[in-house]
């Protein structure tokens, strides 16, 4: 029987082998929610999620279509994608990447 103090007594955290870090999935949560921040000054209908698997994600919906955007990248180079795969653009051009999120989800609607 382990006693008090070693190692069976305080649980380690567990990190999903497919996951990026902890701080990668920071950093991307961070850049979701300037963009979140862009899209509500801009207007638009915007949501940041983080569903079971850990990976944060921007839900933009007007009338019945919804767009959801992903950012993905690593070694502190960041993009926006679409969850189709098309990138929107780098995470320093915030406010160029709202505009065409905008403009994406004016153009399905009319």
């Amino acid at each position: 029987m382990p006693e008090i103090g070693t190692r069976h007594s305080a649980p380690q955290a567990r990190t999903h082998p497919r996951l990026p870090a902890r701080s990668d999935l920071d950093r991307r949560r961070a850049h979701l929610l300037r963009l979140h921040h862009e899209l509500g000054q801009l207007g638009a209908r915007a949501r940041v999620q983080r569903p079971r698997n850990g990976r944060w994600r921007l839900k933009l919906r007007q009338a019945r279509w919804t767009e959801t955007v992903l950012c993905a990248g690593a070694e502190d180079t960041f993009a926006y994608v679409t969850g189709n795969g098309r990138v929107l653009g780098p995470t320093h051009d915030v406010r160029y990447v709202a505009q065409v999120l905008v403009w994406m989800i004016e153009g399905k609607h009319r």
